[in-house]
């Protein structure tokens, strides 16, 4: 059973909606209507302990054996072993009145894990045609804490794509732009307690060269300049320090994870680009331009609970950036988010469509309760509080860039499933989106349905 990390959204067509129409408030009555899920997890949470034994026993980690008794039942689990992992991850993200071609979306991906202890190297790779994304590492020497790191990634989506303002589709900026990079450099990596095989400090250093490219659409507005093909060099610091215990179902139980992420890029062939409408981030310089971002994650009991059952967890985001364009800005929430090492650097907004907002600046927590009902069935409840830069209308129709709060309340569960899989389905309704029904409003809603499975 495992959670996997970072798979992109495959969008497809949904129905639009007309843009620039006034805005209208709305209650947070529908969002109380829609919580059903949080009282069904509350009610497993309450009942759950009758059927299972071990109600003080620690929670079973991850790759280790466990047994246990349900329904009078003895369920083994053998163990596994979590340097090498082969999983397939599909799913189904549903936004109510969300953004056209964002309202319906599933989303896959492979996932590939090697961790050749003995030999030092490691490989992690995520793949979906559209979006790969690939690290591996290789000792300088058997035992050498330093590294000789290479990375690729590719974006290739063969048609146009456009923005969101107030989830209004801005369709005359829509253009087909694709890019892939290679890179490679050197980094430092050692083992830190507890001692399994993900943690580790680890920091490096590459040199990224790609290449972006661009096109038109059957949609681009007459008046949209198109951007320059361009070879694009990047330097990239990395830090990732994870000292994390995690339960059978790959979930955070115990500890602390942090670091962060600093690039500087450089566009060899650059021109003044984009559309009227959008006075920032299109008109400024963005040839040369620099980003930063950071993750923080904890994991712990409840104070004053004996059990280990149940857990606090804690996760924070933060980016900034300058001279970013609609091309190298952050995109949240990204892709959608899990526990391994690497992907818990992903940022995670519940409630908000795939690329939906486009920040130079973000900070984002998320406080999370989690329950054990059984060792393979797991039901949360999740607050989030974000201060997020996006694209809005002005009174005379134009658009810029103002920092909002966008605060979210959810739950869901994460549940063990036949064939060795693991499903989880996630409800959020996030108060600071907005949404289009009968007329833009402040508020929407999220499902997330969400399946692994080891091969």
């Amino acid at each position: 059973m495992l959670r996997l990390s970072t798979a992109p959204f495959i969008p497809i067509h949904a129905q639009g909606n007309d843009f620039r129409r006034p805005i209208r408030q709305e209650s947070f009555r529908p969002a109380l209507t829609h919580l059903g899920m949080l009282v069904l997890a509350i009610c497993l949470m309450v009942i759950s302990p009758r059927f299972a034994s071990g109600e003080g026993t620690d929670t079973p980690l991850a790759g280790e054996p466990h047994q246990a008794e349900i329904f009078g039942q003895e369920i083994h689990v053998p163990p596994r072993d979590r340097r090498h992992v082969t999983a397939i991850n599909i799913g189904m993200n549903w936004i109510p009145d969300g953004p056209k071609r964002l309202e319906l979306l599933p989303f896959g991906a492979l996932f590939v894990w090697r961790n050749w202890e003995d030999e030092n190297q490691r490989f992690r790779g995520t793949f979906s045609g559209v979006f790969n994304d690939i690290q591996y590492q290789r000792g300088l020497s058997s035992t050498s804490p330093w590294f000789a790191a290479m990375t690729f990634e590719n974006v290739i989506i063969p048609f146009g794509r456009y923005e969101y303002v107030e989830g209004q589709a801005i369709k005359d900026v829509d253009l087909q732009w694709n890019y892939l990079f290679a890179g490679i450099g050197i980094g430092y990596r050692t083992s830190v307690s507890p001692g399994f095989q993900d943690n580790v400090v680890e920091v490096s250093l590459t040199y990224e060269p790609g290449y972006r490219w661009f096109d038109r659409s059957s949609k681009t507005s007459n008046n949209f300049i198109v951007p320059q093909n361009t070879y694009e060099g990047r330097v990239h610091a990395r830090l990732r320090i994870d000292k994390f215990e995690r339960n059978l179902m790959e979930l955070l139980h115990h500890g602390f994870a942090f670091g962060g992420d600093a690039l500087y890029g450089h566009r060899a062939h650059w021109r003044q680009w984009g559309d009227p409408a959008f006075e920032t981030p299109d008109n400024h310089d963005d040839r040369t331009f620099m980003l930063a971002s950071f993750y923080a994650a904890l994991a712990g009991k409840v104070p004053w609970v004996p059990t280990e059952r149940h857990r606090l967890i804690v996760t924070m985001y933060g980016g900034i950036g300058k001279n970013l364009d609609r091309f190298s800005t952050f995109r949240l929430p990204g892709r959608p988010t899990g526990y391994e090492w690497e992907a818990l650097s992903r940022p995670l907004i519940p409630g908000v469509a795939f690329n939906e907002l486009f920040p130079r600046k973000y900070a984002i927590a998320n406080f999370t309760y989690r329950y054990e009902a059984l060792f393979f069935l797991y039901p949360y409840i999740r607050g989030t509080w974000s201060a997020i830069e996006r694209a809005r209308f002005t009174g005379d129709g134009s658009i810029r860039n103002q920092v909002d709060m966008l605060p979210a309340v959810g739950g869901g569960i994460v549940s063990g499933a036949p064939w060795g899989s693991q499903i989880e389905i996630n409800y959020s309704y996030n108060f600071g989106i907005y949404r289009d029904r009968h007329g833009p409003k402040l508020g929407g809603n999220s499902v997330v349905v969400f399946w692994s499975k080891l091969l």
